[in-house]
């Protein structure tokens, strides 16, 4: 047992190390990038100045990629301002996008109460349905074999007039997204389907895998529900390349080579033979004695 100074500087190396380790981490794992408008008007509405903190956020939200938690922040910051400026329609159409884009957010404990009780009672108009989320749902995609297009299937309720839904796809570390719109379905109206086409997966020796989120928007680009994101995406894999193997049809007995090495064997054997009795030096005689009848 350690006592004292030597303690203190176990301790020191200890917290040291698990401090570096966890800095290790945190550089090699994947964030969404820093969102300027959302830090400035996190900023705005701690100092009460919400105008300028509604122009900021809603300036913030025509970012090209949110994360879901960036967004949720957004429309909460823009929320708070717009009670704080006494417009309650706009502060509860943005806790409603809030709710639409985070079904199962809720408030911080520390949010006022009157803002609570805003958001409670959005929350139970949602319950009786007054208020309409849109509601997403996405099948998952099992291992496709290489050189195959993929469909991804998805159920959308309550869709808003004009919006849209888009599947975001890329090869893994890869850096942008390529992206195609869902197509209803027209016997189940909240079935709705988009195709990876067959060349995004080529045919490999090694398996990967391919990335994916699905996202509704409306009409002015905000994200009204998802599945994943650009920086936490969905996944599946696509198998390696299978290797082929060749049926090979019966062969007749004269294209079996091991017939012709018989037949050279023996060739050769018979050869070898009559040259050995030709060369073969005669060591005696026979006489031979032929009759034939009807001769004297």
């Amino acid at each position: 047992m350690i006592s004292g100074k030597g303690a203190c500087v176990r301790l020191v190396g200890i917290v040291t190390t698990s401090w570096l380790l966890l800095s290790a981490q945190g550089a090699f794992a994947q964030v969404a990038p820093k969102n300027d408008a959302l830090t400035k008007g996190q900023q705005q509405v701690d100092e009460g100045d919400f105008e300028d903190a509604v122009k900021t956020l809603q300036t913030g939200l025509d970012a090209p990629a949110l994360s879901d938690e960036q967004l949720a922040e957004i429309y909460r910051l823009l929320g708070l301002a717009n009670l704080y400026l006494g417009n309650e329609d706009k502060a509860r159409d943005a806790f409603e996008k809030l709710l639409q884009a985070r079904p199962d957010y809720e408030l911080p404990k520390a949010t006022p109460p009157k803002i609570r009780t805003l958001y409670g009672r959005i929350k139970e108009d949602i319950r009786k349905r007054r208020v309409r989320p849109v509601t997403l749902t996405v099948a998952g995609v099992p291992e496709q074999m290489p050189g195959l297009a993929v469909t991804v299937e998805s159920r959308i309720d309550d869709m808003a007039l004009g919006a849209k839904a888009k599947l975001f796809y890329r090869r893994s570390g890869a850096q942008n997204y390529s992206s195609i719109d869902f197509i209803r379905d027209r016997t189940d109206r909240s079935v709705y389907r988009a195709t990876i086409p067959a060349f995004e997966l080529p045919e490999e020796s090694v398996a990967y895998d391919l990335e994916y989120y699905v996202e509704v928007a409306d009409a002015a680009q905000r994200r009204l529900a998802g599945r994943g994101d650009p920086f936490t995406p969905l996944t599946f894999r696509v198998a390696a390349k299978a290797a082929t193997e060749e049926t090979e049809k019966p062969k007749a007995w004269y294209q079996n080579p091991w017939v012709w090495v018989g037949i050279g064997a023996g060739a050769a054997a018979v050869t070898t033979g009559a040259v050995i009795l030709a060369t073969q030096k005669p060591t005696g005689t026979l006489p031979i004695t032929i009759q034939i009848e009807g001769m004297p």
